[in-house]
Formats: structure tokens, C-alpha cells, sequence
């Protein structure tokens, strides 16, 4: 497959810059595109559409359903309380970031976060979208999770995962796009490997799950506690320290 022929672009110089910068990226780190029809660089975002011509695109500024979400304080909000509410530092190491709804989240109740994403394509819409609120403070980093826990020598206090799963049905996307997403992304076979090794890792005092309401627990490892909403759950474990 030519990657090349996949990309629109605006015929100037930003537009062919852009354009080269994609194409080795991709390149450099092996995407799979073989489902991937058109990558259109034309906008101040990537649309990606697939064979069956479901698009996709990631907005952290006009997705405001799921970026922009009216905020409680960190001490309220379900997730942040998960994280102990800034008891254990705000510094957030975001697993598998996926869409990013999470770590902007986090973000905007005043937490630092670096997220990982190990799918080149997500991750290329996730650094672009950044671009347009460089004020946010979330940091992507291109990376498996396992390969980064077992290598960085930076310390993350709270560890934060949401593995995707085969039955996990409910998305904040629209039916297309989340078909585009699941196709790209698959399902995350080493969570429960991930999990321990978080747990696992010196100077992680809390690691948070998220699951489904209804779901078993991540692996063998009974969490120590949890909390609840409607739909979801998070599993809290103390970690090791």
C-alpha cells in the first residue's frame, strides 16, 4: 500500500509539511492502514475515513459533549475522587489514553497528565487536536504501556487505566466513529499484565481501573475498594510503595 495516496492536503507549503510529517510517522512506526481509505489533512484537524466510510476525528474544542463537560470540583467528581482527590499529588499517568475524554478531564480538574497510546493513527489525532489548546496540561507520549512502565524512570504517584473490551458496548461516539476506533484499537489481551506491573511499580501509592458497572474485576486481583456511578465503576488498588 502506498501511504501517500491515502493523505489529502491543501496544496501549499504547510499543507505538504504537514502532510510529510504524517506520511513518516506512520511509516516510521508501522500503522496499519490497510482499512483506511482517506487521512484529510485539509482542516485544523485530521479526518480519517475507513473502506466502509465510517470517519473519524478527534476535537477537543467543537466536541464539546465530550471535551468541554460541565465540571464539579475535584473533590465531587467520580472520577478525581477515584484518584483520591489530589491526596496522592496530581501528578496522573493516563495507560491507554484512547480518546483522550479522560486525561482533557482530568486536565481541566487540575491534574497533570502524561498519557500513553501505543496506535499510531490515534495517537497522530490526539497530538494534533492537542495543538489547537496547547494550554491544556496533558502530555501524549506514543507508547505500549508496558514497554513505557518497565522503562521510564520518572515516578507517577496515581496510575489511571481504562482497557477497552470486546463486551464493552456503551461509547461516547457516534456509531460510526466508535466502529473506526474499535477497528483500529482492538482489544487490550495484556491489561491484567499491565495492571500488576503498575501495581507492581515502585512509588505508585494508587492505581484506578475503570470498568464497566457490571464487569469482573481486571485479572485475578481483588481491588481493595471501589467506587460506583451509574454505568461505571472504578477499582481502586493501593499499590506498592
Amino acid at each position: 500500500m502506498n501511504v501517500k495516496n491515502l493523505i489529502i492536503h491543501s496544496d501549499t507549503e504547510e499543507g505538504h509539511v504537514k502532510a510529510s510529517q504524517c506520511l513518516e510517522f506512520l511509516t516510521q512506526n508501522n500503522c496499519d492502514l490497510s482499512s483506511i481509505k482517506s487521512i484529510d489533512l485539509t482542516m485544523d484537524i485530521p479526518v480519517m475515513q475507513d473502506l466502509s466510510g465510517n470517519k473519524f476525528k478527534i476535537d477537543f474544542i467543537n466536541d464539546k459533549k465530550n471535551y468541554q463537560k460541565i465540571k464539579q470540583s475535584m473533590k465531587k467528581e467520580l472520577i478525581a475522587r477515584a484518584m483520591g482527590s489530589g491526596r496522592y499529588g496530581d501528578k496522573v499517568l493516563d495507560l491507554s489514553a484512547g480518546l483522550g475524554i479522560d486525561s482533557v478531564f482530568l486536565a481541566q480538574l487540575g491534574f497533570s497528565v502524561t498519557a500513553l497510546e501505543r496506535n499510531p493513527l490515534i495517537y497522530y489525532a490526539l497530538s494534533e487536536a492537542q495543538k489547537q489548546c496547547s494550554d491544556l496540561d496533558v502530555k501524549f507520549v506514543f507508547s505500549e504501556a508496558l514497554e513505557f512502565l518497565q522503562n521510564t524512570q520518572e515516578e507517577f504517584p496515581v496510575i489511571y487505566f481504562d482497557p477497552m473490551f470486546p463486551d464493552k458496548t456503551k461509547s461516547a461516539l457516534p456509531r460510526q466513529e466508535m466502529v473506526f476506533f474499535r477497528q483500529m484499537v482492538g482489544a487490550d489481551e495484556d491489561a491484567a499484565k499491565v495492571l500488576e506491573t503498575s501495581i507492581q511499580r515502585q512509588g505508585a501509592r494508587r492505581i484506578v481501573v475503570k470498568r464497566p458497572i457490571k464487569a469482573p474485576w481486571l485479572g485475578d486481583r481483588k481491588p481493595q475498594s471501589s467506587i460506583a456511578g451509574k454505568l461505571i465503576r472504578f477499582d481502586i488498588y493501593g499499590g506498592l510503595i
